[in-house]
């Protein structure tokens, strides 16, 4: 896929677990390196390596400041990040949803934002789908990964 350097951003999830089992540690890196070995192929991408020892919510704020992407994608928590930014055309995958983000949302915003839910996050996809439109629910899935959902990514963000 050919795009401007930082044209799309791709924020996959961070760690923070802080009692963690040593088999959670595990299945996190290795679905870490599987994302963002796809990810890649979409966009700038800033894993975990990324987030290390710093406030996640900062600094997807400063690179998104920084940089004005034309799209920004969140995994899981950092999806849950990107909630707010309403002016932004966005991809979430399995953010956590709050009565909050739901408030006040322009069509504009409504249009411009994709989400896709696993079965671990149906009932954030119930709340969502009741105010935005571009909503699909994977009930097979525990989890999704970005390849996953590669091909509709790509198709998203070009069109």
């Amino acid at each position: 896929m050919d795009t401007k350097d930082n044209e799309i951003l791709v924020f996959l999830d961070y760690w923070d677990n802080d009692n963690p089992t040593r088999s959670a540690q595990m299945g996190f890196m290795f679905a870490q390196w599987d994302n963002e070995e796809e990810a890649q192929e979409i966009g700038t991408v800033y894993s975990n390596v990324f987030f290390y020892q710093k406030n996640p919510a900062e600094v997807v704020k400063q690179e998104i400041d920084r940089l004005h992407p034309r799209w920004v994608i969140g995994l899981e928590n950092s999806a849950t990040l990107l909630m707010p930014y309403r002016a932004l055309k966005r991809i979430l995958i399995n953010p956590t949803i709050s009565e909050a983000d739901l408030a006040d949302v322009s069509a504009e915003t409504i249009s411009n934002t994709y989400a896709f839910f696993s079965s671990a996050y149906e009932a954030d996809y119930e709340r969502y789908s009741k105010v935005y439109q571009n909503a699909a629910y994977y009930p097979g899935s525990r989890l999704l990964a970005i390849g996953e959902l590669l091909p509709l990514i790509k198709a998203i963000v070009t069109e």
